[in-house]
C-alpha cells in the first residue's frame, strides 16, 4: 500500500471511493464520480457508501459495483469487499472521501494491492498512513477548510468548494465543458416523477446535527407569508422515526404540519422521485442539508440557511442558490432575511 502521487495508473483501472452515506457527502461525491471517470475511460468505479444512499448509489451509471459500509455489520462489509477484490484482481487506487475510523479501516483492507488517495489507517488499523509532503498532503492535514481564503492559499484550487477539493486533491484537473466553476460537473442523480401532486415551494427543515436547525417560530412565521401570496408548500425528508434517529427535526416539523402550513411529503417519495420533485417544483428553502444539494443539480432557485462560514465550502455553486447566515449560529438568522433571498427571484403563485 502506498500513497497515491497522481503517476499513470493500468488502463482501465480497477478504482474503490469510499464515502459516508449523508446525502451532501454522496452529492459532492458525484463530480469526483465523474471526474475519475473522464480521466480514466473505462475503469471500474466500486462504491462503498450506505444504506441512507443507496437508493442514488444503484442508480449512478458510472459506479461498477456498490457495497453499503455505513448500516451494516463490519463483517459483512470486509467479506464483501474482499470478495470483490478477488473478483477484479485488486484495486489500483482507493479514494476515501471520509475521515472517519470505518472508512480509513476500509481504505487499508481494499488499498493493499495499489495506492490510496485520501485518510487512510496503516496496516494496523490504528495508526494513520501518512500523507505526501506536497502541497496535496498540506491540504489533507489542513485543518480550516472552511476558511474563505482556502483556494489562495494551495495553488491548484480555483474555488474553496469542496467538490473541486476532491477531485484536485486526486489529480484531476479541470473538465472541458464542465458545467461549474473551477472545470467542475454538476451534481448528478437520478430522477423519477413523483406519483403525488408535488407543492409549489418544497423546504426542509431536518439535519443531522442540531447546530443546522433553524427555530420552528421562525419556520412558522416564513411559511404563513408563503400561504398569504398563494403559494403551496411541501414538507420533504426522512420518515418521523427516521427523523428521530438522524434528523433532530420531527416533532417541530409534525406541528408545521398539523398547522396546515406545509403538506407531509416526508417517506412518501424514493430519493429519485424526490429528485423529481426538486427538479420539477418552482423552488427550495431549505437549512444546509441533502435537499439542498439535491437542488443545486437542477439550478433550482434556492434559499439555504448556513452556519457561520461553511457555506465557504459546503455551498454547491448553482447559480440561483442564495446563501444566508448569521454571525454565530442558524437560529440568529431573521425570517426577513430569508424572505428577502426568496423575493429576489421574482416568484409568483
Amino acid at each position: 500500500m502506498q500513497r497515491f502521487r497522481g503517476g499513470p495508473l493500468p488502463e482501465r483501472p480497477n478504482i474503490a471511493l469510499t464515502a459516508n452515506d449523508a446525502l451532501g457527502n454522496f452529492a459532492v461525491c458525484t463530480p469526483l464520480i465523474q471526474a475519475l471517470q473522464w480521466k480514466y475511460p473505462g475503469c471500474t468505479l466500486d462504491y462503498y457508501g450506505g444504506e441512507r444512499t443507496k437508493q442514488f448509489e444503484e442508480r449512478e451509471s458510472a459506479i461498477s459495483w456498490r457495497c453499503s459500509l455505513h448500516g451494516q455489520p463490519w463483517d459483512e462489509v470486509v467479506q464483501a469487499a474482499r470478495a470483490r477484490a478477488a473478483e477484479i484482481t485488486g484495486y489500483h487506487l482507493v479514494v476515501n472521501a471520509e475521515a472517519g475510523g470505518l472508512n480509513k479501516r476500509l481504505a487499508a483492507e481494499i488499498g493493499q494491492s495499489g495506492s490510496v488517495c485520501g485518510p487512510c489507517f496503516e496496516n494496523d488499523s490504528k495508526t494513520d498512513l501518512p500523507f505526501e509532503n506536497d502541497e496535496r498532503g498540506d491540504l489533507w492535514r489542513d485543518k480550516n477548510w472552511v476558511d474563505a481564503g482556502l483556494s489562495r492559499r494551495f495553488s491548484f484550487l480555483e474555488t474553496g468548494f469542496i467538490g473541486e477539493i476532491f477531485i484536485r486533491l486526486c489529480y484531476i484537473g479541470a473538465m472541458p465543458a464542465a458545467e461549474w466553476k473551477g472545470g467542475i460537473p454538476k451534481y448528478r442523480f437520478a430522477t423519477e416523477t413523483p406519483p403525488i401532486e408535488i407543492p409549489e415551494i418544497i423546504i426542509s427543515t431536518g439535519a443531522s446535527l442540531s447546530t443546522k436547525l433553524w427555530p420552528l417560530v421562525k419556520w412558522r412565521q416564513f411559511l404563513a407569508r408563503l400561504r398569504q401570496n398563494g403559494f403551496s408548500v411541501g414538507l420533504v425528508g426522512a420518515p418521523p422515526k427516521k427523523q428521530v434517529e438522524f434528523y433532530h427535526s420531527a416533532e417541530d416539523e409534525s406541528k408545521l404540519i398539523n398547522e396546515g402550513l406545509a403538506v407531509d411529503l416526508r417517506g412518501k417519495l424514493t430519493l429519485p422521485q424526490v429528485a423529481g420533485a426538486l427538479q420539477n417544483c418552482k423552488a427550495v428553502v431549505t437549512i444546509d442539508n441533502g435537499i439542498l444539494h439535491i437542488a443545486a443539480a437542477f439550478d433550482k432557485p434556492t434559499v439555504g440557511l448556513f452556519r457561520p462560514k461553511i457555506a465557504n465550502l459546503w455551498a454547491p455553486p448553482n447559480p440561483n442558490l442564495r446563501v444566508v447566515s448569521a454571525n454565530d449560529a442558524v437560529a440568529e438568522i431573521s425570517v426577513e432575511a430569508v424572505e428577502r433571498e426568496f423575493q429576489s427571484f421574482g416568484l409568483r403563485a
